[in-house]
C-alpha cells in the first residue's frame, strides 16, 4: 500500500479535530525540524504530513535577521526579536570583553525569558528535548524535564522523550529535531540527499502524530523550523575585501558581523564591503524591520549578500577547507527572502491556510493557550486567526 493511501486510512480512523473548546484543549506539542524550509513542504515530498495540514492549518514563518539555527530557535522560543533576546545570530564578540562566543547556544546567551521559564513559572508542567539554550536553568528556573543537545542523536529518540512526557501529564513540550539542515548545507537544499530525508521525516511523524492526536484529545501541534536554505554559487572572501583593515569577523553564510578594531576604519570599510557587490551598514543604521541593531554584541557592520553567495572569514588552507565543506547550501539571508522561510503546520486550532506567521509570534500562541503568564511582555503577539478557535 503507498503511503499516501495508508495515510488516508489513518486519518479516516483517527480523524484530526479542526479545533476545540478551550474546556477541551489539550497539551501544545511544538516540534522544530532543522533547515525545513517552507519551500520543501510540499505534497510529493512530505504527503503523510501534507495529509495532516489539510486537515489543519499551513503557512510559513518568517524567521529573525541573521536567518541562523540558534538565534531562530531563540526567537521561536522566546517570542522577542534578536536585539532583545540577545542570540543576534550563531556566534558574536561579547561587548564586555571582545571575547569570541562561536556557539550562542547555551541557557547564559539568553537575555529574555524562555518558554519554557515563562511555563514553568506559571505552573504549567514542561518538558524541553535538545532547544538551543535548554542546557541548564534560567535564572534559576528549569523546567519538569528537560534533555540538552547531544549530537548524533536520532529523532526517534526525540518522539519518545515527547512521548512519554505527553503520557506523564505535561502540557507543554517542545523539541528540536534534526531536519535537513545537514544535508542542505553538505549537498544542497535541493539535493537527492535532502529530499530522501524529507520523505524519511514524514514518514516517520506522520504516523506518530496520528497516535499522539488520538492518545489525546484536544493536543494542538505547531510544526516549524529556525530558516530555510538556498544553494550556494559563489563566495565573497571577506579578509581580502577588507585587506589592510584590522577587524574581526564572524560569518553565518549569507551574511557577517565585522567588529572593528580601530573605529576610525567605518567609512572606509563599508565602502570596501559596498564595492564587493555586498548590503552594509552600521550597526545603528541597520534597517528598523530587522529588529537587530539594539544589541551591542551585533558587529560595528552588518553585511548582508545576495541570495546564492556565502561570506568567507578564513585565513588559512585550514579554515577555507573547513569553510567549503558544508556550503552546498547556506543561510542567514534577509528574512524577506523567500527561500528563509521555514514550514509552519498547525493542528488542532481550526482549519485552513494562514498568514505568513514571525517567527516571534509563535511562543506567545503557545503560552496564550496554556494561560502561560511572561515576566516581561514578549516583542510578539499571538496569531489572531489562531485564538479564534479556542
Amino acid at each position: 500500500m503507498r503511503r499516501s493511501a495508508l495515510l488516508a486510512l489513518l486519518l479516516a480512523f483517527f480523524p484530526v479535530r479542526a479545533g476545540d473548546s478551550p474546556a477541551a484543549a489539550g497539551p501544545v506539542l511544538l516540534i522544530s525540524e532543522d533547515g525545513l524550509g517552507a519551500d520543501q513542504f510540499r505534497p510529493d515530498t512530505m504527503p503523510g504530513l501534507w495529509a495532516l495540514a489539510e486537515r489543519g492549518r499551513r503557512a510559513a514563518v518568517r524567521p529573525p535577521f541573521p536567518a541562523t539555527t540558534f538565534n531562530g530557535h531563540v526567537t521561536l522560543a522566546t517570542g522577542c526579536w534578536p536585539e532583545h533576546h540577545g542570540v543576534v545570530a550563531n556566534g558574536y564578540l561579547r561587548p564586555e570583553d571582545r571575547q569570541r562566543v562561536p556557539a550562542a547556544n547555551r541557557v547564559e546567551d539568553i537575555q529574555r525569558e524562555p518558554l519554557w521559564v515563562a511555563a514553568t513559572r506559571s505552573g504549567v508542567r514542561t518538558a524541553v528535548f535538545h532547544w538551543v539554550g535548554s542546557n541548564g536553568p534560567w535564572e534559576g528556573v528549569t523546567p519538569w524535564r528537560m534533555e540538552a543537545f547531544r549530537p548524533g542523536v536520532p529523532d526517534a529518540e526525540g518522539l519518545a522523550f515527547c512521548e512519554s512526557a505527553l503520557a506523564d501529564g505535561a502540557r507543554l513540550v517542545m523539541a528540536y529535531l534534526s531536519g535537513t539542515d545537514e544535508e542542505g548545507h553538505l549537498k544542497g537544499p535541493r539535493s537527492p540527499e535532502a529530499l530522501a530525508k524529507l520523505r524519511a521525516l514524514d514518514a516517520e511523524l506522520a504516523p506518530w502524530l496520528l497516535r499522539m492526536q488520538a492518545a489525546h484529545p484536544g493536543l494542538r501541534v505547531i510544526l516549524t523550523a529556525d530558516h530555510g536554505m538556498v544553494p550556494m554559487k559563489r563566495r565573497v572572501h571577506l579578509p581580502t575585501v577588507l585587506d589592510g583593515i584590522p577587524v574581526d569577523l564572524i560569518t553565518h553564510g549569507g551574511s557577517a558581523y565585522v567588529y572593528l578594531k580601530q573605529p576610525e576604519d567605518l567609512a572606509r570599510a563599508l565602502a570596501r564591503l559596498r564595492k564587493a557587490g555586498l548590503q552594509a551598514w552600521p550597526r545603528k543604521q541597520v534597517p528598523v524591520r530587522y529588529h537587530l541593531g539594539g544589541s551591542p554584541r551585533v558587529g560595528d557592520i552588518v553585511v548582508l549578500a545576495p541570495l546564492g553567495t556565502w561570506l568567507s572569514q578564513a585565513r588559512s588552507s585550514r579554515e577555507d577547507e573547513s569553510e567549503r565543506h558544508g556550503r552546498a547550501g547556506a543561510h542567514a539571508y534577509a528574512p524577506e527572502s523567500a527561500p528563509m522561510r521555514s514550514w509552519l503546520v498547525v493542528l488542532g486550532a481550526g482549519r485552513g491556510p494562514l498568514a505568513d506567521v514571525p517567527a516571534w509570534d509563535i511562543a506567545p500562541t503557545a503560552a496564550s493557550w496554556l494561560g502561560i503568564q511572561w515576566a516581561q511582555a514578549p516583542d510578539g503577539e499571538p496569531v489572531p486567526a489562531l485564538m479564534s478557535a479556542h
